[in-house]
């Protein structure tokens, strides 16, 4: 790659950057700014009888997480075998922006659940190529601050929709809910058509393991050999390449049973030998759990307990939200002192603040302060958790790429995609099915527990920053 080429790379990374954080949030936030207009939808537009309403309201949200669930994986096989991401990215900016048509224009439900199909393939594609890019362009010692930015801004976007959504269609109705989803369509479209693809590998941490190891070859290949370089500078260059190519295949010789293994299996089913790998998932899904799970219990909570209506109870989701701003701040901190300890913190941190959610019962003022409390509490919590597991995906991808010889950041980040699609299929229906079966107090206590069980396996199995550290440094001791 030429200089000029490198230049205009890192001067178009800001671009990049915020091009992959709205894409982010564009699918968080259309994910959610539909979920509190289906019943109404459904019963305005008399598209189901009175008793299939809730039935195909919980039909409608679980057709998102379904496809997402399955469309990730797939996007990863396409997306670790071609050098471009260029194809897959444009097919989920098609999908969401069909799928958001398909929603405006709908007059039936099997219209309405084929788009709710094309938005999951369309987050199942952009989330997993867009942390994929973005693990391209920033270095090992920036994953995590950039991972927990690109990640809050999903949260975000999921966590304030529906209190927009619920407002805009209650004042202005579907079509303005429809033009709102288009807008921020055509937003990113003109986003990606500005951006440029940045090369693979150029500044992902697997380029930064390798570069000080590169930068003792020589810049030009046998046939691109310098214009006032003679024979026996190019006869130099070819005798690099000769030495460097039988290091390579000497090297590789010494693992040939490695090699083949991880070249017969799938790119997903190899990163799931990984204990590390199934650590950060299972955090990941906790993450999503909490919050799917707070998104559907807590506006019924409050309705019945304080009588709050929908605006209310939007902005009691900004207790969540606002906090999530500082993503980015826990990911600076994982990269600084490694993801073991600050992820256990959050679990730790968090549960009790869930745990103690039992403690709201009644109406009071003093018992809207607790509440609104100890959610401003998690939520500044959960997010030390969040960054730092979705970080710990690329190192072991990092890792597994090195023993595979192949790109495995999208599979890896398919998997973390598909834990999230998991949690926001389980976490609701789970924790909405305890509140109706035991109440308020069982449903809380339950994410209280399930928030603590997650510092057992990082606490085992989770990388610190010196292991990351000498994992990244070893090729460049051979």
């Amino acid at each position: 790659m030429s200089a000029s080429q490198i230049q205009d790379f890192r001067s178009s990374r800001a671009l990049v950057l915020f091009t992959i954080c709205t894409a982010m949030f564009t699918d968080g936030f259309i994910y959610g700014i539909v979920a509190p207009c289906i019943p109404f939808i459904l019963q305005d537009q008399k598209l189901v009888t009175e008793g299939k309403l809730q039935l195909s309201t919980s039909l409608l949200i679980a057709a998102f997480s379904i496809a997402d669930f399955f469309g990730a994986p797939l996007c990863a096989w396409y997306v670790d075998r071609n050098s471009s991401r260029r194809v897959p990215w444009w097919i989920g900016i098609i999908l969401i922006t069909a799928g958001s048509i398909l929603f405006g224009f709908s007059t039936n439900l099997a219209m309405l659940i084929c788009s709710r199909i094309l938005q999951g393939l369309s987050s199942s594609i952009l989330y997993t190529v867009g942390l994929a890019v973005l693990v391209d362009i920033i270095g090992k010692d920036e994953v995590g601050q950039w991972m927990g930015t690109a990640m809050s801004c999903n949260n975000i976007g999921i966590i304030i929709s529906p209190l927009l959504g619920g407002i805009v269609y209650d004042r202005a109705g579907k079509s303005a809910v429809f033009g709102i989803m288009i807008g921020l369509g055509a937003f990113d479209i003109a986003l990606r058509l500005l951006m440029k693809e940045p090369p693979r590998g150029l500044s992902s941490p697997a380029h930064d393991a390798h570069s000080e190891k590169d930068d003792v070859l020589p810049p030009y290949s046998v046939e691109e050999a310098r214009p006032d370089s003679g024979v026996g500078a190019l006869s130099a260059s070819k005798s690099v390449v000769v030495e460097t190519t039988e290091v390579t295949h000497k090297d590789r010789s010494q693992r040939p049973t490695t090699q083949s293994t991880s070249r017969r299996l799938p790119g997903i089913i190899a990163l799931l030998r990984s204990p590390r790998l199934l650590a950060a998932l299972y955090g990941v899904f906790i993450n999503e759990c909490i919050v799917a799970a707070l998104c559907a219990i807590l506006p019924l909570f409050v309705h019945s307990t304080f009588q709050w209506t929908a605006l209310p109870v939007g902005l009691l989701f900004l207790t969540i939200a606002i906090p999530a701003l500082a993503g980015p701040l826990a990911g600076a901190i994982s990269d600084r002192f490694g993801a073991r300890w600050v992820a256990v913190s959050g679990f730790l941190l968090t549960a009790p603040s869930l745990l103690l959610l039992r403690l709201v019962d009644h109406e009071s003022l003093n018992q809207k302060i607790l509440l609104c409390g100890l959610l401003t509490l998690a939520g500044s919590t959960i997010i030390f958790f969040l960054s730092p597991l979705g970080a710990e995906c690329s190192f072991i991808a990092e890792e597994q790429s090195k023993i595979s010889d192949c790109d495995m950041y999208a599979s890896s980040f398919s998997l973390m995609n598909c834990s999230l699609a998991a949690a926001g299929l389980l976490g609701p229906l789970a924790a909405g099915g305890l509140q109706d079966a035991f109440g308020w107090k069982a449903a809380t206590i339950a994410l209280g527990v399930l928030c603590a069980s997650g510092a057992v396996p990082c606490m085992l199995v989770t990388g610190t920053k010196s292991s990351k550290i000498a994992e990244i440094g070893a090729p460049n001791d051979v």
